[in-house]
C-alpha cells in the first residue's frame, strides 16, 4: 500500500495494449483521412524538420485545412510532409503551407526488422505527403514559446557548427546536447547502433539527468546561505530542467523528463522523507492517464526503465558499495552500479524494439556514460565560450579530445561486435 497508484497503472498499462491489439483504427474527430477521396489540396503548419535528402526533405507537419466545393474545411491529424529540396527555401517551425499532395500509407523498409510502420501508428502517423506544389501563406501560426525554443535550439546549433571545433565532432555534439543528428555521419551513427551507445545521440533522461547533477555539484555552495540556499538551489535545479527541455526545442521527450525530474526534486523540499520511486510511478500514470498511447512511445520507454533501474537496484547496490569497497574508489564503483543499474532495464527493450543484441552494450555503457557527464559539461563551457579567443579555443580543443575518444570507443566496439558475429 506504500504504493497505490502501481495497480491503476498496471491496468492502464494492459488495457491500452489490448485496445490497441483488438480495437480497430478510429479517429477521434475530423481526421484528414476521411477526406482524401474528396480533396488533393490542404494547408499544413510545418512542426518540424525531420531530415534532408537530395531529392526531399522531410517535415513533420500539422494538418489545418482541406478544399472542396470552393472551400476550406477545417481537418486534423499529423504527417510527414516530403517537399522536393531543388530550390525550395528551409521552412520553419509555424509555417502555414498550401499545397497539392499525394498521401501514401506508411510502410516498413525493406529488409528492415524495425516494425517502423507500427512505431509511426503509436506516434499517430500515417501517411507520406508527397507534395508536388506549394505555397507559403503565411508564419507564426504554432505555439510562440516552442517558436523561441526553436530558434535557441538553431543559434545553439550555429554556435556549435562555427566553433573551433572539428565538422565531424561539432555534429557529434550537437546531437549529443540538442538531438540533431542531421548532419551526424552515417557511418559514426552506425557505429553508435551496433555499440549500443545509439541513446546518448539524443536528449534523454540520462542526458538532463547527468547535466543536473553537473549543476547540482555547482550550486552545493548556496547551502551557506542556510534554509534560504536550500530552497534556492532547489528551485535552480528545476529551472535548469526546464531550460534544457526549452533550448532543444520542448520535444516531447524533453518536456516528460523535466516534468518527472522536476517532481523528484520539488518532493525533496515540501516532503521529510520522499519516495522516488512512487513519485516515478505516479509521473507515469499522470502522462498515460492524458496519451495512452505513450506506452508504445520508445523515448518514454527508455527513459522510464532507465530511471526505474536506478531507483530499484541503487540502495541495494550502495550498502554493498559501502560495506565492501574501498573508500577511495567508492564514487568510480557507484557510477558504474548507476550506469549497470538502467542500462540493465533498457536492454530487453532494446532487444525487443530491434531484434539485436549489442553485445558490447554493457561494457561500452560503462565506459562512456560516467564520461558523458564530462563531455556534456565541456560541451556546455564551448556554447559559453565560443567567442573569446583563448578560453574558447582551449575548451575546443579539449572538447575535441573528449568527442575523438568517445568516437573511438563506438568504433571499437563495433569492430569487436561484427569481429564475433561475423
Amino acid at each position: 500500500m506504500r504504493r497505490p497508484v502501481l495497480i491503476p497503472l498496471i491496468l492502464l498499462i494492459i488495457a491500452t495494449i489490448a485496445a490497441d491489439a483488438f480495437l480497430p483504427v478510429f479517429f477521434i474527430g475530423d481526421h484528414y483521412s476521411l477526406h482524401l477521396e474528396q480533396s488533393d489540396r490542404f494547408r499544413f503548419v510545418i512542426l518540424d524538420k525531420q531530415r534532408e535528402g537530395k531529392r526531399y526533405d522531410t517535415y513533420k507537419a500539422k494538418v489545418r485545412a482541406f478544399h472542396t466545393q470552393e472551400q476550406w474545411h477545417k481537418t486534423k491529424g499529423t504527417v510527414l510532409l516530403h517537399i522536393n529540396a531543388d530550390h525550395s527555401p528551409e521552412l520553419e517551425y509555424g509555417d502555414l503551407i498550401e499545397a497539392d499532395c499525394n498521401f501514401y500509407r506508411i510502410r516498413n523498409y525493406p529488409n528492415s526488422t524495425f516494425d517502423y510502420a507500427e512505431y509511426a501508428k503509436h506516434n499517430r502517423l500515417y501517411h507520406n505527403v508527397y507534395v508536388s506544389q506549394w505555397s507559403l501563406l503565411s508564419k507564426h501560426e504554432g505555439n510562440i514559446i516552442v517558436e523561441y525554443s526553436k530558434k535557441c535550439n538553431k543559434a545553439l546549433k550555429e554556435r556549435l557548427k562555427t566553433s573551433s571545433l572539428d565538422k565531424e565532432n561539432a555534429a557529434l555534439a550537437t546531437s549529443i546536447l540538442l538531438g540533431d543528428k542531421k548532419e551526424l555521419d552515417k557511418n559514426l551513427k552506425e557505429s553508435f547502433s551496433v555499440s549500443g551507445l545509439a541513446h546518448i545521440l539524443c536528449v534523454s533522461g540520462l542526458h538532463i539527468g547527468l547535466i543536473i547533477a553537473i549543476f547540482d555539484i555547482l550550486f552545493k555552495g548556496l547551502h551557506l546561505l542556510g534554509m534560504k540556499g536550500f530552497y534556492l538551489r532547489k528551485i535552480l535545479l528545476v529551472l535548469t530542467a526546464w531550460t534544457i527541455a526549452f533550448i532543444v526545442g520542448c520535444t516531447p521527450s524533453a518536456m516528460r523528463v523535466a516534468a518527472m525530474l522536476g517532481l523528484i526534486i520539488v518532493s525533496d523540499v515540501f516532503f521529510y522523507k520522499s519516495d522516488s520511486l512512487n513519485i516515478l510511478l505516479c509521473t507515469a500514470f499522470i502522462f498515460l492517464l492524458f496519451d495512452p498511447l505513450l506506452v508504445f512511445n520508445l523515448s518514454f520507454q527508455l527513459s522510464f526503465l532507465a530511471v526505474l533501474g536506478i531507483l530499484v537496484c541503487m540502495p541495494v547496490l550502495k550498502e554493498d558499495i559501502n560495506k565492501h569497497i574501498n573508500r577511495y574508489l567508492k564514487k568510480p564503483f557507484s557510477y558504474a552500479a548507476t550506469t549497470l543499474s538502467a542500462q540493465t532495464f533498457v536492454l530487453p527493450i532494446i532487444v525487443y524494439r530491434f531484434n539485436t543484441l549489442p553485445l558490447m552494450f554493457l561494457l561500452s555503457n560503462l565506459i562512456v556514460v560516467p564520461f558523458l557527464s564530462i563531455v556534456l559539461f565541456s560541451i556546455i563551457l564551448c556554447l559559453v565560450f565560443a567567442d573569446t579567443p583563448i578560453i574558447g579555443n582551449m575548451v575546443s580543443s579539449v572538447l575535441d579530445m573528449e568527442l575523438t575518444a568517445l568516437r573511438t570507443v563506438a568504433t571499437i566496439s563495433e569492430k569487436i561486435t561484427n569481429d564475433i558475429l561475423f
